[in-house]
């Protein structure tokens, strides 16, 4: 063969391999787009039950990821042979609340039995653990109403949490997290309840039952924030002057961009978020991180997302500089409670960390080391309990913005 031919394959050769190359990044920078903004019911069950020990005191003995997770969760559980059903989020039918860790058997973990909710708690069942823990809004002990509010999707489910002594005009809107479930919020209700704050508990676009958002997709709270609007549009109708915000993960995000350029704003007294998505650009690189990807590719997945290449619940794309944690800080103008972990490991805390080092006229960080994402409340309840009543008992009316 000559020369010049050799040449001539071996060129074709390392452009088919660096072409495959390149394909393959892309791919997986679309893939790890995509993963960020696709509705997920959460149907994972890496947790085992092996032996349930009945009596006075009921426990059991569990296997699997989160089975050891410090404080009191909630299981999510189909029994052995049934076909899994759509419980709360989507996931299981069972629901049992289990207490502390009492103790560890090799890989096995003994918590208390506190109730089984729904279903039938025996061995081989499989399910999650999460930190929901009620299952219906009236479980703390108040009046619930459930209504529908008006979104540009179409109504949406949603429950007034009335409290025994209500503050007169004083109102919040609770938003839960990407794939969750309002059952999430649930566990918030108390301290707005005793500082006479009547709640507003609402499911959002893509959730199971509710209106999808554009092409089935989240917007990273961008397009969840039209909702909240909603949500507090929704209040002001049923008489409310001021509404705090009290938003989780991605409802923390959704309830950011409320405040930055929501429809609202002007009644809106103050944030309460826990263990919020403030750092979308710094979460993306996280999970390429973990996956042992470049930097690069997270970076290559966010401009599919913002070119709109990668579908999400945003026409134009998402606006990851709408969403940097320096640009949500600069927006801040009422008292903000942060609530996170440097524990967490599915969002981490840097953009709550940032927001709060950028703002501390406005925002007070709390942490409570040895939380998981969104566990902050199941691992010191009365902590979590107290620090939100006295924040938004204490919160000044609209219109301080700061000065």
């Amino acid at each position: 063969m000559r020369t010049s031919q050799s040449i001539a394959l071996a060129g074709a050769a390392t452009i088919g391999l660096a072409g495959g190359v390149v394909g393959t990044a892309a791919g997986l920078a679309a893939y790890l787009g995509r993963r960020s903004v696709v509705v997920d019911r959460g149907l994972e069950r890496p947790v085992t039950v092996r032996t349930v020990l009945t009596g006075d005191e009921p426990r059991v003995w569990i296997r699997g990821e989160g089975a050891g997770a410090r404080g009191q969760h909630s299981l999510l559980f189909d029994a052995p042979g049934t076909v899994p059903g759509e419980g709360i989020g989507a996931a299981p039918t069972g629901h049992a609340r289990l207490g502390p860790v009492l103790a560890r058997n090799g890989a096995d973990v003994l918590r208390p039995v506190v109730a089984v909710d729904n279903g039938a708690l025996v061995a081989g069942c499989t399910g999650r653990m999460v930190g929901w823990w009620y299952t219906d809004p009236a479980e703390p002990g108040y009046r619930v109403e459930p209504i529908r509010y008006d979104t540009e999707l179409g109504p949406m489910d949603a429950w007034i949490v009335h409290p025994r002594r209500p503050r007169k005009k004083r109102w919040a809107v609770h938003v839960h997290g990407r794939g969750a479930s309002p059952a999430e919020t649930f566990r918030g209700i108390e301290p707005f309840a005793r500082a006479g704050i009547t709640s507003l508990i609402v499911t959002y676009r893509n959730d199971l039952g509710q209106p999808a958002g554009l092409n089935g997709r989240y917007g990273m709270g961008l397009s969840e924030s039209r909702d909240v609007d909603a949500a507090i549009a929704e209040a002001r109708s049923r008489g409310a002057e001021r509404v705090t915000l009290m938003g989780w993960s991605m409802g923390g995000t959704a309830s950011l961009v409320s405040v930055a350029n929501g429809s609202h704003r002007a009644v809106i007294d103050g944030l309460v978020l826990e263990s919020p998505g403030a750092d979308w650009a710094g979460i993306l690189r996280d999970k390429a991180s973990e996956a042992g990807l470049p930097g690069w590719i997270a970076t290559a997945g966010m401009m599919l997302l913002a070119c709109g290449t990668v579908s999400s619940g945003e026409e134009d794309g998402i606006d990851f500089a709408a969403l940097a944690p320096e640009e949500l800080a600069r927006s801040l103008d009422v008292p903000t409670l942060i609530l996170a972990s440097p524990d967490d490991r599915f969002v981490p805390w840097h953009g709550a960390r940032a927001i709060a080092d950028a703002r501390p006229d406005l925002v007070e960080l709390v942490s409570i080391p040895g939380a998981g994402h969104v566990r902050l409340w199941n691992v010191d309840p009365e902590r979590w309990e107290g620090t939100v009543l006295r924040f938004v008992a204490g919160l000044p009316k609209p219109g301080w913005r700061g000065q």
